[in-house]
């Protein structure tokens, strides 16, 4: 009965949600009553009441809306008259008044480290340390750390999942690094790992993504509506056992099948409600619009820790200038003498820091030669090393050697914004100028279609392994407290991306995302819906702790501003901070409920 799981998800997401506000403003209420201020009404839920009694001088409703609630103090609004009396919120100090305001941010935090403590008795689910894919280049790459490594220690913290090791590599001493340990094939090691900065999303990283399982999380359609997937009857929650015929375990098998069948059809085997169904697809061709340059310098971005590479001298920043005393261009030039080498031993002239010198570099097969090159890995300037025939660039006389300068009379500074540029073209026209020597060429350029080494997809997206966390009380209590602290330090991390503009106001999500989020949690199971619903109910205590009118925090400004100059804020003063605080939260909720709407718009 499907659609009575949805109809109990969707109740319980929204007395979930009801509960965090309720649970803030029942700390206002009972503080309130403890320094003896009058509750002239505490609602459960928002708008007409439906059912209201009153007790003593307080009046209880059960509104319409269960989403939260609200209190009503005697004396606490700034325009209600005043009489004075004892029982008037404003009647009493500004400590026992900043009692009230934080006491609903308490409950929230208790609240919070409860939901933790219950859902780790449940059981939640998370992405397993397990690593995936490694990205060239960067410090996991250069340490060694290969996929199919599990991390089951970081700096000292113990039983972590992909969530601690992404929040503790952001927070750490990039100096220092951070302490893994690695198992391997049944052996364990250690490996110390200086993260790099990244300047795209202005966090610290590794360079790793996190293993996939081979069940099907997403499928997706390309342009003009083309799906692959779903046309050949692939569903969410298949786990795909087979590829035309072969068994395979991994999503790189299947990505390699995929890939190489661009427009052919090929057979999946799934497992569906535990039988295996054959289905077929044919993969549309995926096409990226090239200029047809390369620009892999000679200077090495990454040397792999324990490769040839390394083993032979060459670090980092290393430039290779002569591969048996013949110069090269670049990286695509050092590549093919590599490749090409015939003797046993190569000898390369490298240039550190203004210093020249000789490295000697056993390659006697094959083997020996790709190692070498795959413990390497080139900076990407804007120099051309190499032009792919009868592409644009060849086309309109760019040549090795040249230096790319401007894209539409726009300086280009590096080579991801270049790839940005071109890729965005779809295809159109632009101008693009470069300088040979001293001279400086301006010419019309047109982005073309790489037909030819078009790889094949299907449209899914595969689920990331996960893991269930699943502890007594006292393994509940422990790992509750971690994942409080985590989820701090993330908010944290948040709120610097936005500030620093590294991470885009466009993730900025409301009242829609926040039940969408709430939802899909409650499908995972209950476990993982009380740790979401933890982790809003900490958020809303940190987030309403801050220094802002209209949030308790920004009362407490007040308070504090009222204790250091003995007189309360005047008047005019609270008012207007108030129309600004109302006007900044509005504005706020407005922006991000678009920002799901529009996210809504393009699923």
């Amino acid at each position: 009965m499907p659609y009575v799981n949805v109809s109990t998800n969707v109740i319980l997401v929204i007395l979930g949600i009801g509960l965090l506000i309720f649970i803030h403003e029942l700390g206002h209420f009972l503080m309130a009553k403890k320094i003896g201020v009058r509750v002239l009404a505490f609602s459960l839920g928002f708008g007409p009441a439906i059912f209201k009694k009153k007790w003593g001088e307080t009046e209880y409703r059960l509104s319409i809306f269960p989403l939260g609630g609200y209190v009503k103090l005697a004396g606490e609004s700034p325009d209600e008259e005043k009489t004075g009396a004892s029982w008037e919120f404003s009647a009493k100090s500004a400590g026992q008044r900043a009692s009230v305001l934080v006491a609903g941010v308490a409950l929230n935090a208790i609240l919070a480290f409860v939901a933790f403590i219950v859902a780790f008795q449940i059981g939640v689910p998370f992405i397993t340390s397990e690593v995936g894919q490694v990205m060239p280049g960067w410090p996991a790459w250069e340490s060694g750390i290969k996929r199919g490594d599990k991390i089951v220690e970081i700096d000292g913290s113990k039983d972590v999942d992909f969530e601690d090791l992404f929040t503790i590599v952001a927070l750490s001493n990039s100096a220092k690094g951070v302490q893994l340990k690695i198992e391997r094939d049944n052996k364990a090691f250690d490996v110390n790992v200086l993260p790099k900065y990244d300047e795209e999303h202005g966090i610290q990283r590794i360079g790793i993504m996190p293993a996939t399982s081979l069940e099907i999380d997403k499928i997706f359609a390309y342009e003009n509506n083309d799906s692959p997937a779903r046309d050949a009857g692939i569903q969410v929650k298949d786990i795909v056992v087979a590829v035309n015929g072969k068994r395979i375990s991994t999503e790189d098998e299947f990505r390699e099948v995929e890939a190489a069948n661009s427009g052919k059809e090929i057979s999946i085997t799934v497992l569906r409600d535990n039988k295996e169904a054959e289905l077929k697809a044919i993969p549309s061709k995926s096409t990226r619009y090239m200029l047809g340059i390369s620009c892999a310098t000679a200077i090495m971005d990454g040397v792999k820790n324990n490769s040839l590479a390394s083993s032979v001298g060459l670090i980092k920043g290393d430039e290779i200038i002569e591969v048996n005393s013949n110069p090269v261009a670049g990286f695509t030039d050092i590549n093919k003498r590599i490749i090409d080498f015939k003797d046993e031993t190569c000898i390369l002239t490298v240039k550190r820091n203004d210093k020249i010198s000789l490295l000697e570099v056993p390659l006697k097969d094959t083997k020996a030669r790709e190692e070498f090159l795959d413990g390497l890995t080139p900076f990407y300037g804007l120099k051309i090393d190499s032009l792919v025939e009868g592409f644009p660039a060849e086309k309109i006389g760019l040549k090795p050697g040249d230096k790319i300068i401007s894209m539409n009379e726009k300086e280009i500074k590096d080579w991801n914004t270049l790839l940005q540029v071109v890729m965005l073209s779809q295809g159109k026209p632009m101008v693009i100028g470069w300088m040979r020597g001293n001279e400086r060429f301006v010419s019309t350029i047109e982005p073309q279609k790489d037909e030819k080494n078009a790889a094949g997809r299907i449209g899914v997206k595969f689920k990331e392994k996960t893991v269930i966390r699943q502890y007594g009380l006292t393994g509940s209590c422990s790992i509750g407290t971690k994942k409080a602290i985590i989820n701090v330090q993330r908010l944290y991390l948040t709120m610097k991306g936005f500030f620093s503009q590294r991470l885009s106001t466009k993730n900025v999500g409301g009242f829609i995302l926040i039940a969408q989020a709430s939802y899909e949690s409650a499908k995972v199971g209950f476990g993982k819906l009380v740790y979401f619903l933890g982790i809003l109910s900490l958020q809303l205590a940190l987030l309403n702790i801050l220094p802002v009118p209209v949030l308790d925090g920004g009362h407490l400004l007040f308070l504090a501003i009222e204790k250091i100059k003995g007189s309360p804020v005047s008047q005019k003063t609270l008012s207007i901070a108030q129309y600004i605080g109302f006007g900044l939260i509005i504005t706020l909720v407005i922006y991000a409920t678009r920002n799901d709407i529009m996210r809504l718009l393009t699923l």
